[in-house]
């Protein structure tokens, strides 16, 4: 413990330690006052791109435009706050280094790549001197592209396994009590209960990607942006495919999964309603009657493709108003607007032909389509399958199963047939 000769040296010593505290708070409000107004102005954008939407609901073509931008601009707002772990992961100069890093160690075999793995290695350290003068050129971290975003089906019930084959209960009636008139009366047996079971059997979603080595041997070539980014999507996609409008058939595509649409109680729209802007409001509220009545109750979502949402943007209900309500008029949090009251999701694998006897939307509770996981991801790397070229291939794969566990628990909505 320190000692002070004079009482003097004492109270000087305590109030540096103030100064100290009252410092470290001022720096603290500042960068609060910071983060608030960085978020001020991200939900601002955010708001007057709903409010470009509402301008657009009668053009079809700006309102897909629009839809475009707020979906852009809502998946920035959760890579801002957190939501989006990859994102978080690349946008971090230092993580990013660390990737690219252990994906050149991976290749290392003959060690063939020191220098470059070396480089790389001293610019990611805390003191970054040594490595500056070695690594010259960078590659910009952003890669443009108009490609789909997929992943939707973790918004479905996710459930985590640990077995390739579960069983997933389902209780279709409960057991029913009765009223005893007398004190003498015996109970009866219930025989009223029923349900089943559903067996899901995970399989694999897998891809194989081969990559220049002339890339990875360049210290600059960022590994973590198009390596990491392309697997993610690539098995999104093919989750997606299977927990949303897998057919039931066997192959890649679908797997031997039948997804949320086609699961779905089926609901048509009225005799003439053969295009999505001939429908009515009807059509969307025959599609909340045909649901069990619980449904409703346990926060169920309209699940449709952005561009057939686009085309619905001008049905109206009976008293003139628009069917669909923008997150400035309706908030629901983590969606863009709402129909007849409900979030809707869009999902980019949903169909999106507009024509007679054409799936729309998909209405329900997310607990219908259950998703079993067993495996997130697994990466891997190798530099003999492609021996004869100058490539190196990486293997990626998830592990998991799909199905729709009740039929009435979500309705499809469909195009009239003629």
């Amino acid at each position: 413990m320190k000692t002070f000769a004079t009482e003097a040296e004492f109270r000087q010593a305590v109030m540096e330690g103030v100064d100290g505290i009252g410092t470290q708070l001022t720096q603290h409000k500042t960068a609060v006052a910071t983060l608030l107004e960085d978020h001020k102005r991200l939900d601002a954008d955010t708001k007057k791109s709903f409010d470009d939407l509402r301008k657009a609901m009668n053009d079809s073509t700006l309102a897909a435009a629009a839809l475009s931008k707020i979906n852009a601009q809502l998946r920035q707002e959760a890579v801002s706050a957190g939501m989006d772990p990859l994102q978080k992961l690349i946008s971090d100069p230092r993580k990013r280094g660390i990737i690219n890093l252990v994906s050149r160690q991976l290749m290392n075999d003959d060690g063939a790549y020191n220098q470059q793995i070396t480089a790389i290695g001293k610019a990611i350290g805390e003191d970054t001197s040594p490595g500056s003068t070695l690594i010259i050129a960078q590659l910009f971290k952003e890669i443009y592209d108009t490609l789909a975003e997929y992943g939707a089906w973790s918004k479905l019930g996710v459930r985590r396994v640990g077995t390739k084959v579960t069983n997933f209960p389902v209780k279709t009636a409960r057991v029913t009590a009765g009223w005893l008139t007398t004190e003498a009366s015996p109970i009866p047996d219930s025989t009223s209960e029923a349900g089943g079971t559903i067996i899901l059997t995970v399989l694999p979603n897998a891809v194989l990607l081969n990559v220049s080595k002339q890339l990875i041997e360049d210290a600059e070539f960022d590994v973590s942006q198009i390596v990491m980014t392309d697997f993610q999507e690539a098995w999104n996609l093919g989750l997606d495919t299977a927990a949303f409008v897998g057919t039931g058939a066997g192959g890649a595509v679908d797997g031997n999964f039948t997804g949320l649409f086609n699961g779905a109680t089926a609901v048509s729209a009225a005799q003439g309603n053969t295009t999505v802007e001939a429908m009515s409001y009807n059509d969307f509220l025959k599609v909340l009657e045909s649901v069990a009545p619980i449904v409703l109750t346990r926060k169920p979502r309209w699940f449709m493709h952005p561009q057939m949402l686009a085309r619905a943007l001008a049905i109206r209900d009976n008293n003139g108003r628009p069917i669909f309500l923008g997150a400035l008029d309706a908030p629901s949090y983590g969606a863009i607007g709402t129909i007849l009251g409900y979030p809707v999701e869009p999902v980019f694998v949903a169909p999106n032909t507009n024509g007679a006897g054409k799936q729309v939307a998909t209405f329900g509770d997310v607990n219908t389509q259950v998703v079993a996981v067993r495996d997130d991801f697994v990466f891997e790397s190798s530099d003999h399958y492609r021996w004869n070229t100058l490539e190196r291939s990486f293997r990626a794969y998830g592990r998991a199963a799909t199905a729709t566990r009740l039929a009435n628990g979500a309705a499809t909505l469909s195009t009239a047939a003629n």
